[in-house]
């Protein structure tokens, strides 16, 4: 394998008329760090025709005309600063008398960053890194990566002409320039892919969008899964008829507990006693009854004797009865959703519940209000776990980055990381040649005295 093969292997070089002499690895200061650099020659053959006139080359009329140094930023090698110093040959058309130089594929039109080291930075765009640490890493500014990753919002099309049979609707907190600094995204329920993310999530704007879907799509879908935000109720009557409502189960249990919690906390305030206790043991309070250990005794922190994880809460149970009315019927709630119960369910959002406390009281009549669609939560396998954690991923991608203010900017790189963003094609050049003028401007190389 000759020296040309072996460098344009390592350098991941295409291009076949770029050639590299036997000396051709220097370390140079470039702004004052060491670098190495690749010197080469591109030399392709003589063209068929003027790019700038279109007169073929016949009798000499396209001839050698000297030719230009350019510098192209390539990705690093072994973590050092790499640059390709490349000669590129110049022509010159008799009949126009315009010159142009050689192009290259290695790089884009008047570009002096190479493609490789684009698609690296892309790359790298799709992990959870900041995107100053990957600019540092590929030795550009963060404002050219910036720069890209709004690029790719055009690349991203939604198709309107289908529209998967199971949806996950959901909101997230987004950047400070949009409505209520809430944003609107969804998936498809079945594989988790991300299919769009709105800016806004109010229900005129969500209208408008959906209502780009043919009627005939829009009807195909069967299933959305929801929180219990009352815009997006309105939003699937409007949009989707034949859809049937799904509340997600994290939320319905959400409100349990939370119920259950308001009412530990209003029990906390009424027994200074006891307020140590039932704040230090609000977890114990919020697990699982059936979980709940009956045998080993242990040292709980504010008794005195050895005790059990249920006598524990049997001793604060007896504080208030509407504190242990609430305690029971949130324990058998959770009971009926985990063993997807729907007839006792259903019993104990209709029985009357005098006895327990208020916030539990709002809960049940939410409940009452979307009873079918708890329902069918308890009916089909569907849920928004994928989607919370896809919002999850957001927090951590705008965390990093210490926040966003573009909104598109922070669309592409949720896009990238969640795998949704089509695959990227770069254009290959229609021919080996620039007109004059346009060569790309080079990074001025200093040699090391």
């Amino acid at each position: 394998m000759s020296i040309s093969n072996s460098i344009r292997l390592t350098l991941n070089i295409k291009d076949p008329n770029i050639t590299f002499d036997t000396n051709c690895i220097h370390e140079l200061q470039i702004k004052g760090v060491l670098s190495l650099v690749y010197s080469a020659k591109l030399s392709p053959p003589t063209p068929n025709a003027c790019p700038h006139c279109g007169v073929v080359n016949q009798d000499f009329s396209i001839i050698k005309n000297g030719s230009k140094f350019v510098t192209v930023k390539m990705p690093r090698v072994s973590n050092r600063r790499t640059f390709l110093r490349l000669k590129k040959q110049r022509y010159l058309c008799k009949h126009c008398n315009h010159s142009f130089s050689a192009q290259t594929p290695l790089t884009e039109y008047r570009h002096s960053i190479s493609k490789n080291t684009y698609m690296a930075s892309l790359l790298d765009a799709k992990n959870k890194i900041s995107i100053k640490d990957i600019s540092r890493r590929h030795d550009i500014s963060h404002g050219t990566l910036n720069h890209w990753i709004h690029q790719l919002n055009q690349h991203f099309k939604v198709n309107h002409k289908t529209l998967p049979k199971h949806l996950s609707f959901d909101e997230f907190s987004s950047v400070k320039s949009v409505h209520h600094k809430m944003s609107f995204i969804y998936m498809d329920a079945s594989n988790g892919n991300v299919l769009d993310i709105l800016q806004d999530r109010r229900l005129s704007f969500l209208k408008s969008y959906f209502f780009r879907f043919p009627l005939e799509v829009r009807e195909q879908v069967e299933t959305v899964c929801i929180d219990m935000y009352e815009p997006y109720i309105q939003l699937i009557r409007s949009c989707f008829p034949n859809a049937k409502i799904i509340t997600d189960r994290f939320h319905i249990v959400q409100h349990i507990n939370r119920a259950l919690n308001y009412t530990r906390i209003h029990v906390m305030k009424h027994n200074p006693k006891y307020y140590a206790r039932l704040k230090r043991y609000w977890k114990l309070i919020l697990k699982d009854a059936s979980s709940l250990d009956h045998h080993h005794y242990r040292k709980f922190t504010g008794y005195k004797y050895l005790m059990t994880e249920s006598q524990v809460i049997d001793d604060l149970l007896r504080l208030s009865q509407e504190f242990e009315s609430t305690y029971w019927l949130c324990q058998h709630l959770k009971q009926a959703i985990k063993h997807k119960n729907t007839t006792l369910l259903s019993d104990l959002m209709n029985r009357p519940n005098s006895h327990v406390a208020e916030s539990m009281k709002g809960v049940l009549k939410t409940f009452k209000k979307q009873e079918n669609y708890i329902i069918n939560a308890l009916t089909y396998p569907y849920s928004n776990g994928k989607l919370e954690g896809t919002n999850n991923l957001i927090k951590v991608i705008k965390r990093i980055a210490f926040g966003y203010r573009d909104f598109h900017n922070f669309r592409s790189r949720i896009l990238l990381i969640s795998n949704t963003m089509i695959h990227l094609e770069i254009k290959k050049p229609s021919s080996y040649f620039y007109d004059d003028g346009t060569d790309s401007k080079y990074v001025g190389l200093s040699h090391q005295h």
